[in-house]
């Protein structure tokens, strides 16, 4: 099956609906979220006797790092935690998770302005992992301050980089970096793809992207509208088939100073499982194309002084036309 993209607007509607028709609290998503994290963590790195820094903001993505960071410790990891703001201000379940870590122990140490990074900057240089959950797929502004200045230390620290639903600083329906965002090398999101994960360039500061659909009932997402889409397989090929049989392109394209359009226009055609290819350029051009593609059949056309195809060849193209199936003019 085809798998769905979601807005932000879109996940914010499942999370609710996941609650009020189905008692799927934000407590069991959170706990769920944090469980996808850390195994592929555990897949990727490994956890036991490993280091880690884990990053968090003041929102349930930084809940969804909290969990991890019990996870982790809960498997014999050595592990800090360093949250952005004020921890006294988070609301449950992130608020719970955050009190769970401290009863547990945890080294947790408070980052509210850049005087605060020479701790993490030590602790980022000794770790084998770092799990980033600052900002989640809502963010709307610029990354400024202290946030930017954190996200910069993470980007410069060359550890293996896990980040919580969406890298932090991408913007969730655009795929916008607002400002500066981590560049990781794997992302877990939560429930579907958003836009930010699969838009440029949001989809390439992911990583390796992996998706935990975390509880959410599949019939949640039957009004989400947005696919991507699985690459059409080719018809299948009768073996008696000649290269006439599997389609026929013209392409009339080049001139002087421009070889590459043409060929590889006409040998993208046999790529995809065409048959006859034939590309109708410039005669003082075909030479070059021909010992770069010796598969296509070539038709020399007059050409101007400038090297460009002539208006002459208007009638030997229209002839050649009508026996195509497709055709391809630049």
């Amino acid at each position: 099956m085809p798998m769905k993209v979601c807005t932000v607007d879109e996940i914010r509607r499942i999370d609710s609906e996941a609650a009020e028709k189905y008692g799927i609290g934000y407590d069991i998503l959170m706990e769920n979220a944090g469980n996808a994290l850390y195994f592929v963590i555990l897949k990727e790195l490994g956890v036991h006797g490993k280091k880690f820094t884990v990053i968090a903001g003041q929102g349930n993505n930084g809940g969804d790092a909290l969990v991890v960071a019990r996870k982790l410790h809960s498997s014999n990891a050595a592990v800090r935690v360093f949250i952005l703001g004020n921890p006294e201000q988070y609301r449950d379940p992130a608020r719970r998770n955050y009190n769970i870590v401290k009863n547990m122990g945890i080294e947790v140490h408070v980052i509210s302005e850049e005087g605060d990074l020479g701790l993490l900057r030590s602790s980022l240089q000794q770790s084998d992992g770092v799990v980033v959950g600052i900002f989640g797929t809502g963010l709307s502004r610029e990354v400024k301050g202290v946030h930017r200045a954190v996200i910069e230390e993470v980007n410069r620290c060359g550890k293996v980089i896990f980040s919580v639903d969406i890298p932090s600083g991408i913007g969730g329906d655009d795929g916008k970096v607002y400002g500066v965002a981590v560049r990781s090398n794997y992302t877990v999101t939560f429930g579907l793809p958003k836009l930010g994960n699969m838009l440029y360039p949001g989809y390439d500061y992911c990583g390796k992207l992996y998706v935990s659909h975390i509880s959410y009932p599949p019939e949640l997402y039957r009004d989400i509208k947005i696919e991507i889409n699985e690459p059409v397989q080719p018809p299948p090929r009768v073996k008696w088939g000649h290269k006439g049989t599997f389609g026929k392109l013209l392409t009339v394209a080049g001139s002087r100073n421009y070889y590459g359009a043409p060929m590889l226009s006409s040998l993208s055609f046999l790529k995809a499982g065409g048959g006859y290819s034939r590309l109708a350029a410039p005669e003082s051009v075909i030479p070059f194309i021909a010992s770069r593609a010796s598969e296509v059949v070539y038709i020399p056309l007059k050409e101007t002084d400038e090297g460009s195809i002539s208006k002459e060849n208007e009638g030997k193209i229209l002839e050649l036309s009508r026996e195509q199936d497709i055709m391809i003019v630049g």
